[in-house]
């Protein structure tokens, strides 16, 4: 009896994963099309001159940019449990690098204060620590 209901369960879960799949899919398009959309908004602003991006309309596409990126990066990690039954500890800490240098990238700061940037700190070393020491596993 509990195979089936683990069988059923496990089924249930793929297929919601499948529907997250198409959401995220959706979501990347969508904030493609936005994306493209405030670009071209920012490149045709008269302010100050056309066809020139000003340095936070750059780090607002960049930031959007990275967003996408990370919900790609996301979406390959959801076929991956999909297919394999098991949780991909690499893939995951990828996502978690990109996410933090996309923060990083995006970072003011002229506007952070100290504890927020100890905070990031110590997330970059933890996601730097994880990755080697579950690489280096791998690798043996």
């Amino acid at each position: 009896m509990s195979e089936v209901v683990t069988h059923f369960l496990v089924k249930v879960t793929k297929h919601v994963l499948l529907f997250l799949i198409i959401l995220l899919v959706a979501s990347m398009f969508f904030g493609s099309v936005h994306l493209a959309y405030y670009w071209c908004l920012q490149l045709l602003s008269p302010d100050p001159l056309y066809f020139v991006l000003d340095i936070d309309g750059m780090f607002s596409i960049y930031e959007k940019i990275l967003i996408i990126v990370v919900g790609y990066e996301l979406i390959k990690s959801i076929v991956i449990i999909i297919h394999s039954n098991k949780i991909p500890f690499l893939e995951i800490l990828q996502i978690a690098v990109i996410a933090v240098a996309n923060k990083v990238i995006t970072l003011d700061l002229h506007k952070t204060d100290f504890y927020a940037m100890i905070g990031l700190a110590s997330i970059i070393i933890s996601i730097a620590v994880a990755y080697f020491l579950f690489n280096h596993h791998r690798a043996e």
